[in-house]
C-alpha cells in the first residue's frame, strides 16, 4: 500500500459544516441560511452569511469559502474561497485550517509549501480535527514539511484512530509491520459527507471530492515567492497607529481618562467615527485595576460582586479614575497585583477611542493586514503562563546556584532542554508555577526556527517574516513547544542546523523555566 496515496488532500475541501453556533447570537440566522442552501436558494444563504462573516462569525466565514469554492450563487473563485477559509481559520475554525493545509500541500491557489500545510494541520489537529490528525501523522511518517518522526506519526495516527478514523487504523497496522511504500503515487479521489446541525434536526450535506494530484512533490522555487495581495471587503476601516504611545481613551474627548497606549504600527479597526475621534477595536487587551478582594482566582479570575469599579490606576486617590464596572460572575484574566489591587483584563470587549489624527488608514484592506491583526490578537489574548500574584514588580533578580543548571521550554520534567546556565549567572524571574520559575537569561536562549524564515548575509542573520514561531525542538510536533513569536528584522545568532531547521540564540522575546531549587531566592 502506498502511504503517499493516503494524504487526504481531497476529502474535506468542499465539506459544508455549519455548527449550531451561539457566537454573536447569530445561530438562528445561520440555520436559516443552511436550510436555504440545502434547498438550492443560494442567494438567500449568501445574503444571510455574508454580513455575519464580515462581523467575524467563523461559521459564516467558512460557509462563504464553500460558496466560492463550489460556485453556488456566485462566480466560482478559488482565491475568494481561500481568503474566506483563511479568515475562518484565523478565527479558530478547524475545517478551514484543514483546507488551508490542503491548499499549501497541493499548491492549489497558494504556493506549494509542505511546512505551511503541516503547520495548519497541526493547529487543527490540536483542536481535535480527525482529518488533520490523520494527515499530520502521514506527513511525519513521510518526513514532508516536518522532520521524519515515526513516533510522532504513530501518535497522531493513534489520535485519529481513537476518533474512529478507519484509514488511520490501517496505516498504523502497516507501520507496525514496517511494510510501507513511500514512492511517488498520485492520491486517490475520495469523498466524504458531513452533517449540518440544525436547532431541532440534522440533515446531511454531501461533500464533493477535489481532483487528486501527486502529493509527494519536492518544494520548488515557487515556495516563499511573494503573492499578489488579496483584497478583502470589511465593515470596518483598517488603520495603524501612526504615533508612538497613541492614547486610547474611554470616551471621544480629551478629558476622558487614558486606558491604554499603542505602539506605532499597531493595527486597529475603526468601527465608528464621531467628529475627529474613532472608536477602535484593538488586538491587545485593556488592562485595568480592581480591588483584589472582588476577584477570585488567577490567571482565570471571576468577579464576586456587582458594580465593581475598574480604575486606570491602583489607588482611590485623585489621579485614579473609574472607567468601567464589572458585575458578579464576570470573567477576567489576572495579569499582576500590587498591594491590595489586581491588574485585570475583561474578556468582554471594552470600547476605546483615539483621535483620527494619530491613525494612518490602510486602504484597501489586504488579507495580509487582517492576518497580522488576527495573529497579534491571538498572541496577546493568550492567558498568562503563570499568575504574577506573588510579585508587584515586573521581575525579580536571582542567581544560579549550581553549574549546568537546565533551562527548559515549559514547567514539566519531560520538557525539551533549551540551555545550561553556569553557576552565579544572574537571571530575571518573571513568574512561577508550582516548583518552577519562569526566567529570562542575559545570555539569551537557544530555540529553533524553520530555515526559510531566516535570511543570512555573511555572519549576520535576521528574521525575514512577521509572526514567526520559535520552538523548543526542530519540528512542528506536539512535543515541540511554541516559545514565542519573532517579527521581521529581528537579529539572531545562528548556532547550528538540523535538516530544514536552524537553531538560533535569541536574547529577547523568549522565556525559559528553571527548577526553583536551582536558583537563589528571588529578591527585589
Amino acid at each position: 500500500m502506498m502511504i503517499s496515496a493516503h494524504i487526504r488532500s481531497a476529502i474535506c475541501f468542499a465539506v459544508l459544516v455549519v455548527a449550531s453556533s451561539t457566537a454573536f447570537s447569530q445561530s438562528e440566522d445561520i440555520q436559516r441560511a443552511v436550510a436555504a442552501y440545502n434547498d438550492g436558494d443560494y442567494a438567500t444563504a449568501i445574503a444571510i452569511w455574508e454580513p455575519h462573516a464580515h462581523q467575524g462569525n467563523r461559521e459564516a466565514q467558512f460557509n462563504m469559502g464553500v460558496v466560492y469554492f463550489e460556485g453556488h450563487g456566485v462566480r466560482k473563485s478559488l482565491d475568494e474561497a481561500l481568503a474566506w477559509f483563511r479568515k475562518a481559520a484565523n478565527s479558530g475554525h478547524p475545517t478551514a485550517m484543514f483546507n488551508l493545509g490542503v491548499a499549501y500541500w497541493e499548491g492549489r491557489g497558494l504556493s506549494l509549501n509542505f511546512s505551511q500545510a503541516v503547520d495548519w494541520w497541526e493547529r487543527a489537529a490540536e483542536s481535535g480535527d480527525v482529518a488533520s490528525q490523520y494527515n499530520l501523522g502521514l506527513a511525519y511518517y513521510l518526513g514532508k514539511g516536518a522532520q521524519k518522526d515515526i513516533e510522532k506519526a504513530r501518535g497522531w495516527l493513534a489520535q485519529a484512530a481513537g476518533q474512529g478514523h478507519a484509514e488511520a487504523n490501517r496505516v498504523l497496522e502497516i507501520i507496525g509491520e514496517k511494510d510501507v511504500a513511500t514512492q511517488s503515487t498520485p492520491s486517490t479521489s475520495t469523498s466524504a459527507s458531513s452533517s449540518i446541525a440544525h436547532s431541532s434536526a440534522t440533515s446531511q450535506a454531501e461533500s464533493r471530492a477535489v481532483d487528486s494530484v501527486t502529493v509527494n512533490k519536492t518544494v520548488d522555487k515557487t515556495e516563499g515567492t511573494p503573492q499578489s495581495p488579496i483584497i478583502v471587503t470589511t465593515r470596518f476601516r483598517a488603520a495603524e497607529a501612526s504615533l508612538d504611545k497613541l492614547a486610547l481613551r474611554s470616551a471621544p474627548n480629551s478629558q476622558s481618562p487614558v486606558l491604554h497606549t499603542l505602539r506605532q504600527g499597531t493595527p486597529v479597526k475603526i468601527v465608528q467615527i464621531q467628529g475627529s475621534w474613532g472608536r477602535l477595536e484593538i488586538p491587545v487587551p485593556i488592562r485595568l485595576w480592581v480591588f483584589g478582594d472582588y476577584v477570585q482566582g488567577a490567571p482565570d479570575g471571576r468577579v464576586t460582586a456587582n458594580q465593581v469599579r475598574l480604575r486606570n490606576r491602583p489607588t482611590t486617590g485623585e489621579n485614579s479614575r473609574v472607567v468601567a464596572h464589572l458585575n458578579k460572575g464576570d470573567t477576567v484574566t489576572v495579569h499582576s497585583n500590587t498591594g491590595g489591587w489586581k491588574q485585570v483584563s475583561s474578556q468582554s470587549p471594552m470600547p476605546v477611542w483615539a483621535q483620527l489624527s494619530g491613525l494612518s488608514e490602510q486602504n484597501p484592506v489586504t488579507q495580509e493586514w487582517l492576518d497580522n491583526f488576527n495573529a497579534l490578537a491571538s498572541e496577546m489574548h493568550e492567558k498568562p503562563q503563570t499568575p504574577s500574584a506573588d510579585s508587584a514588580a515586573p521581575f525579580r533578580a536571582a542567581w544560579v546556584k549550581a553549574a549546568d543548571t537546565v533551562v527548559i521550554g515549559r514547567p514539566a520534567l519531560d520538557a525539551p532542554k533549551l540551555n545550561f546556565l553556569a553557576k552565579d549567572t544572574p537571571v530575571k524571574v518573571i513568574g512561577s508555577k508550582e516548583s518552577w520559575l519562569m526566567i529570562q537569561s542575559p545570555m539569551g536562549l537557544d530555540v529553533w526556527v524553520y530555515g526559510k524564515f531566516i535570511s543570512e548575509t555573511g555572519a549576520r542573520a535576521q528574521i525575514n517574516n512577521n509572526r514567526v514561531r520559535i520552538r523548543s525542538l526542530p519540528s512542528t510536533g506536539a512535543e515541540s513547544d511554541v516559545l514565542g513569536l519573532l517579527d521581521k528584522g529581528t537579529p539572531v545568532e545562528v548556532k547550528s542546523r538540523k535538516g530544514d531547521w536552524i537553531r538560533l540564540r535569541v536574547t529577547r522575546s523568549v522565556m525559559g523555566w528553571v527548577d526553583s531549587a536551582g536558583l537563589t531566592s528571588p529578591g527585589p
